[in-house]
């Protein structure tokens, strides 16, 4: 009767990578070409594989997950690569991701109720706000809840300073001679943009300068490249004759978005505009100038709450945890700016 023994030394690869790979275990990495010739040559070779006994409580280790909005896409550059920190690290404990749920699925009562009383998961992760009554519902139902960026002080939550971040890409442009600057974001669930803290931080740093906010100078995209390309082309030709020197957007993709605008009307970055981002999405530095932006740590803050949901299923913290991730400041072409003469 063959043995793990005989399919690895015809694989090449040790008796518990063989065991690993044919009981389903996910807690350790192995490629899937490896895995293909170990199930292959178990097959070969005759050898019974047994009903994994295990899957049944394997699939209690499950971890489930709403984002509040990934505005309708498959990928996203900030919500995706926090999701992709999240899987990598719950995979590395044996964990998986249940299921990843938008609030607009949310408003669905079957996904809301299969949620609620059908998934067997040990937890959720809910990366940013979401409708305060859909919430307080779930965590009705969900044992353990830890959050992204989300305002409860009664749960576990990762977060960073977004205020101060703003401020800081702001008071780049101010430093650089900028007094006009137009702000480029959304409201979000609050629908007012003094709530938002990218606006807060551009509204900070101004008055920090002695300036005010011009209303005239904020533009409210939704947080959609698209309304940024528009609303930035509509501003161009609106107000020709007495028009900002700097652009401020709260993602690097508005950020984009309204290069694209400045570009196709004719004017020169950074000489005629500075443009600042926010996130320090991976293609930010490949545009024309390459964008100056802040990074922020979307796939290191996607581990730690992994690994925070973790802590608080095997050993739970006495009280909910507050983690606050470092910035960096990421300054590039699109901002180095002369006063005009």
């Amino acid at each position: 009767m063959p043995t793990l023994k005989d399919i690895a030394e015809r694989v090449g690869v040790s008796i518990s990578t063989v065991s690993r790979v044919l009981a389903n275990e996910s807690n350790r990495a192995v490629n899937s070409e490896t895995k293909q010739k170990i199930w292959d040559t178990a097959r070969d070779l005759g050898y019974h594989i047994k009903p994994v006994a295990h899957e049944s409580q394997t699939a209690a280790k499950e971890v489930g997950c709403i984002v509040s909005t990934m505005q309708n896409r498959h990928y996203h550059p900030y919500f995706s690569v926090i999701l992709d920190g999240i899987e990598k690290e719950l995979s590395h404990n044996g964990y998986k991701l249940a299921f990843t749920y938008t609030q607009e699925n949310l408003k669905n009562p079957e996904i809301l109720r299969q949620i609620t009383e059908e998934n067997n998961i040990e937890g959720m992760i809910v990366i940013e706000g979401i409708d305060a009554k859909i919430y307080s519902h779930l965590k009705k139902h969900i044992k353990l809840i830890v959050g992204i960026d989300v305002s409860d002080p009664g749960i576990s939550t990762i977060s960073y300073d977004r205020v101060e971040a703003a401020r800081i890409a702001v008071k780049h442009l101010l430093d650089q001679g900028h007094r006009d600057i137009l702000f480029i974001g959304g409201t979000g669930l609050s629908g007012d943009f003094d709530r938002e803290k990218r606006y807060r931080g551009y509204k900070t740093a101004l008055e920090q300068a002695g300036l005010s906010v011009n209303p005239k100078h904020v533009l409210n995209a939704e947080w959609e490249p698209d309304n940024a390309y528009r609303l930035m082309l509509k501003y161009l030709d609106d107000h020709s004759g007495r028009l900002p020197t700097a652009v401020f957007a709260a993602s690097d993709i508005m950020a984009m978005a309204a290069m694209r605008a400045i570009a196709e009307k004719g004017y020169r970055m950074p000489q005629d505009f500075a443009v600042v981002g926010f996130d320090d999405n991976e293609p930010s530095r490949y545009t024309v100038p390459p964008l100056s932006t802040i990074h922020i740590p979307t796939f290191e803050i996607g581990i730690v709450a992994a690994k925070t949901m973790l802590q608080c299923i095997q050993s739970p913290f006495p009280l909910p945890v507050k983690i606050l991730l470092p910035f960096e400041p990421i300054f590039r072409q699109s901002s180095e700016w002369q006063v005009r003469q």
